[in-house]
């Protein structure tokens, strides 16, 4: 975006330019983590219902004052949570000295997800509001993670 700014700008606004873009960028501190588990998903409310065993990867990030944890595997296992605040969602940081914790809510709605990971043994517990079997159901996820070997 910035090549197709210096090409309309003269030369000193696209040095200003890009030098506040550097300057935004190194003044947002952030970070990225991402781990591998193994979860096992149930619906509390359905004790016979169990879903298959999953490998999920959960990335988790940190920009500013913001966590945000995304955990892809199977369709059912996928989530997302933040702590950004916005006229849609309310996020909560609940992380502590022994775990990563971060709650979404839609105000609209008022479903939720929650994702918390502990930090010795590295493991996952994660909920979310979902509509399944014609209810509005919450399906509870856990299992061991393992870190990555760097």
């Amino acid at each position: 975006m910035l090549s197709l700014l210096k090409n309309r700008l003269s030369p000193a606004v696209g040095a200003r330019a890009g030098l506040l873009a550097l300057l935004i960028s190194t003044m947002v501190p952030s970070w990225a983590y991402t781990l591998t588990c193994d979860v096992q998903g149930k619906f509390p409310e359905m004790d016979k219902i169990v879903l298959e065993p999953a490998i999920v990867t959960i990335d988790i990030t940190s920009i500013g004052n913001h966590l945000y944890i995304k955990m892809d595997g199977p369709k059912l296992y996928n989530m997302f949570a933040n702590t950004i605040i916005s006229p849609e969602f309310e996020g909560q940081d609940l992380t502590s000295d022994t775990s990563i914790w971060v709650r979404r809510k839609n105000v609209q709605t008022k479903e939720e997800t929650e994702i918390k990971i502990t930090r010795q043994p590295v493991t996952v517990k994660a909920m979310k509001d979902v509509k399944r079997y014609g209810k509005d159901m919450k399906l509870l996820v856990s299992g061991p993670c393992q870190l990555p070997k760097n």
